[in-house]
């Protein structure tokens, strides 16, 4: 850049040597009486010069934009590889806030927003300002009391910068937040384009992304509007010195000072625009940065303790102790529970939607942590463990099979990269899965879909119990893990789960009462209380939620 600036102020000199050789014809005279040197040379020489000017010139503009454009895309790269690195740290509380659409919208809109900040911006930063330092002392040196008046209209120009940069920054943010908004209803609409197209809903969805779009781009012409206003809105201001300078150099100077020093009026007034636009540039960053970094800024609320410690033993317990919890202040979920599991025990929880069943084994991974009260295993609470360490120690089956648009064998050792495909086949085997996988395209290579939409309920299932198999974890959490399937995809799901089980300490979530009457403790939740605990006989005899709950589902 500063090879550029030089270059670049040399344009003018380059001028006066052509315009004067036109005058002089055989020979270029540039006198510079302060120093008492008059330099003259052969006109043969001015096309020489010309070409070295511009060669230079066009060289190290190409350089520095060229190196400044891939310090940029790295940058960019830099950032959206940890924000989301960040995101993907963040508590389950956070996503169950948010919208995914606002979360992509910000590493992918946002994030490519202040690109130009870092390319452009840094560049005209940098570049403009020398090539105005470098130019100043010339046209000083053509005409030092006309450049002293031409320079006047200099601070003219800052004033509509700054009242369109503050207009454009405030727009920018919205227009950022309207385009998480158009994110948002794609991801929804593409992900339920079933029930879209069931309930006939495709005219409202259009209807819905029109009005979001229009909205876009209403902000995105006011942008428009206020950045191209700044280019002939300093162009006119320009020209007012330009208007001068000529009115006064045609009475005061000869042809070839005159013609450059016009030509290094017009050469300073170009960075100048350019400037403008950097202002531009910088507002609108200064928007999607703003919403990048309230994702930086926030602290996970659910992470490890300075003085965590890997959790290493062999469980024995596993104990909740007077946990309250609740999502909202004024809402309780969870109150007063008290539960005692020992190794190998298999613990139901049974209740209505909304008893906080789910709340309740989600405490135990710390997807959430409790208001009050301990999960402790061993005696241990689990906030003094490391999360890595205590999630290795726990298996997560749920109703809601997540696969990812990746591999067979790559979707069962998702968690441990290191299984070998022997190891993943007999993972499969247990999880009566092998079979089905074995007549796919491409077996274990077979690419799956988004969400494992090549397969069946039953199948996606059987691949998430092979990877709960594979990984082996001495607890297991069952969530409904059979209630989406028909009768002969549960019968096979069920032998999987039940090898899965084996010598584990398994918490089950369940709607149906079949499928945990050999459970070691059924735990009856009611309103977010333990209102009753017992094997399925004992609660039977008992008048209470549980033989309600029984006789609902199994009367005739």
């Amino acid at each position: 850049m500063l090879g550029y600036s030089i270059a670049n102020s040399l344009v003018s000199v380059t001028i006066y040597i052509v315009t004067n050789g036109f005058i002089n014809k055989n020979q270029v005279s540039l006198p510079i009486p302060k120093l008492g040197w008059d330099i003259a040379f052969s006109a043969a020489l001015v096309p020489v010069i010309v070409v070295l000017v511009f060669l230079l010139r066009g060289l190290f503009d190409y350089l520095s934009n060229y190196l400044m454009a891939t310090i940029g895309q790295r940058a960019v790269m830099n950032v959206r590889n940890e924000l989301y690195e960040h995101l993907i740290t963040q508590d389950v509380s956070f996503y169950s806030k948010g919208k995914t659409g606002d979360l992509i919208s910000r590493i992918m809109n946002d994030v490519g927003q202040i690109q130009g900040a870092i390319t452009d911006v840094l560049v005209d930063l940098v570049k403009q300002p020398l090539v105005i330092l470098f130019n100043v002392p010339l046209i000083f040196f053509w005409d030092f009391k006309l450049a002293f008046i031409s320079l006047i209209v200099f601070p003219m120009v800052a004033i509509p910068i700054g009242y369109f940069g503050r207009k454009l920054r405030s727009i920018s943010k919205r227009i950022q937040e309207r385009t998480s908004d158009v994110t948002t209803i794609l991801q929804e609409t593409f992900t339920g384009i079933r029930i879209v197209k069931a309930f006939n809903m495709e005219e409202r969805e259009v209807v819905k992304f029109r009005g979001v779009n229009k909205a876009v781009l209403n902000y995105i012409i006011k942008i428009v509007r206020l950045t191209v206003i700044q280019r002939p809105m300093i162009e006119v201001l320009g020209a007012l010195g330009v208007a001068f300078t000529v009115w006064y150099g045609i009475t005061h100077l000869p042809l070839d000072r005159f013609t450059a020093f016009v030509a290094s009026l017009f050469i300073l007034y170009e960075p100048l625009k350019k400037i403008s636009k950097v202002n531009s540039t910088i507002q609108q960053s200064i928007g999607a940065g703003s919403r990048i970094f309230e994702i930086m800024d926030r602290e996970p609320t659910i992470k490890d303790k300075p003085d965590a410690d890997d959790f290493r033993e062999q469980i024995t317990k596993i104990e909740f102790k007077n946990i309250y919890f609740s999502y909202e202040p004024e809402t309780p979920v969870l109150e007063d529970v008290n539960l005692h599991a020992n190794a190998g025990d298999v613990i139901a929880f049974v209740g209505s939607s909304g008893s906080g069943k789910t709340t309740m084994v989600n405490m135990l991974p710390r997807f959430y942590d409790p208001n009050s009260g301990a999960v402790r295993i061993n005696g241990m609470d689990i906030k003094d463990m490391t999360l890595k360490s205590l999630r290795s120690k726990i298996g997560y089956v749920t109703q809601e099979t997540i696969l990812f648009n990746d591999s067979v064998r790559d979707n069962i050792s998702y968690g441990k990269d290191s299984a070998t495909l022997e190891e993943i086949q007999e993972a499969a085997i247990h999880a009566q899965a092998h079979d089905f996988i074995m007549e796919l395209p491409d077996g274990y290579d077979t690419i799956i879909g988004e969400k494992g939409v090549m397969l069946s309920g039953g199948q996606r299932q059987r691949l998430s119990i092979a990877r709960a198999i594979l990984k082996n974890p001495p607890i297991l959490i069952l969530d409904e893990a059979t209630s989406m399937l028909d009768t002969e995809s549960e019968r096979e799901v069920q032998y999987a789960i039940e090898y899965l089980m084996q010598n584990k300490t398994v918490f089950v979530i369940a709607h149906r009462l079949s499928t945990v009457q050999n459970a070691t403790k059924i735990v009856v939740l009611d309103q977010g209380r333990i209102v009753q605990v017992g094997n399925h006989d004992a609660l039977l005899e008992q008048e209470g939620p549980y033989r309600r709950l029984y006789d609902l589902q199994f009367s005739i």
